[in-house]
């Protein structure tokens, strides 16, 4: 049976492990710059507010938060640096914990739920070609950025993402999301909410519970698979006059049509369609629950 000498020792160490270092409690508004790596990476965290994400010049960060309802010092902001990349997150409790995959809410939070009388909005300048997460647990998300890559998540609100010049992945639980100017792989998901993707070298994968799916690809290189779903919506796929494809198509309630010869296999059912496109190849899976389907010649 351990001593309690020695279980306050363990105690004292897991909460010099846990707690981390907050700054900019007393401020309504709270700002930081930082040099950042060349392909450094930049993780922006938020319980509750906007966040706007905007491509600087040189190698400079640029991080302002401005706090609305509730006390000044309900929320602070915990600053991680490693590798030449840097972490924010604005937090509520002191135990709240961040780190670079994200912030974790402390049980004493969650039972005062700050979140419900204080946000922050944030807005952040990044240096281009940085990788870059953000996210926001309630709160619209925005980037408009020449960086490699993107993760960008709200937890419910709209999502944009604008610029990029490699891989994204857009999400929201509930709100629309919008991407285009992008030059990767993409993929995104809305749990309601219309999803648009526009003006990509693909591949693009793209799902919603509840709204349209419309995604044009100007261009697309490689085999990869695609899908797209929507539990209630209507998807239209627009895609370069030399796609090649074998397709699997199914609607519970719409018609399927498209632009490009197609060789069918089995059957032809109105709801339900199979074959092949050009040379075949990569998958193109399609479905929804009800709302017709499209795919397009651009």
């Amino acid at each position: 049976m351990r001593s309690p000498l020695i279980l306050a020792a363990l105690a004292a160490v897991a909460s010099s492990v846990s707690a981390q270092d907050i700054v900019g409690r007393r401020d309504r508004t709270f700002s930081l710059s930082e040099q950042i790596a060349s392909g450094g990476r930049v993780n922006i965290y938020n319980r509750t507010g906007m966040i706007t994400v905007t491509e600087g010049s040189g190698t400079t960060l640029q991080y302002r938060a401005e706090k609305e309802r509730g006390d000044a010092d309900d929320i602070g902001f915990v600053i991680l640096k490693e590798g030449g990349g840097i972490t924010i997150c604005a937090v509520y409790d002191e135990d709240d914990q961040c780190s670079d995959r994200g912030l974790n809410r402390s049980r004493r939070e969650r039972r005062r739920n700050w979140g419900d009388r204080a946000r922050a909005n944030i807005t952040v300048s990044v240096p281009r070609g940085t990788i870059l997460r953000a996210s926001s647990g309630n709160g619209e998300v925005s980037v408009t950025a020449a960086v490699a890559e993107a993760s960008v998540v709200s937890g419910n609100g709209k999502v944009r993402v604008s610029g990029v010049r490699g891989r994204v992945d857009a999400s929201t639980g509930n709100g629309v999301v919008s991407v285009d100017d992008v030059e990767g792989p993409v993929k995104v998901s809305s749990g309601n909410g219309d999803i648009t993707v526009g003006t990509v070298r693909g591949p693009v994968n793209a799902s919603s519970g509840n709204g349209d799916v419309i995604v044009r690809m100007s261009r697309l290189d490689g085999t990869d698979d695609m899908e797209f779903s929507s539990g209630n919506g209507r998807i239209e796929v627009t895609v370069p006059g030399d796609f090649s494809a074998e397709v699997d198509a199914s609607t519970g309630n719409g018609r399927i049509t498209t632009d490009f010869p197609i060789r069918v296999v089995g059957r032809l059912q109105p709801t339900r369609l199979r074959g092949t496109i050009g040379d075949g190849g990569r998958k193109l899976r399609m479905s929804t629950g009800n709302g017709s389907m499209e795919i397009r010649k651009s």
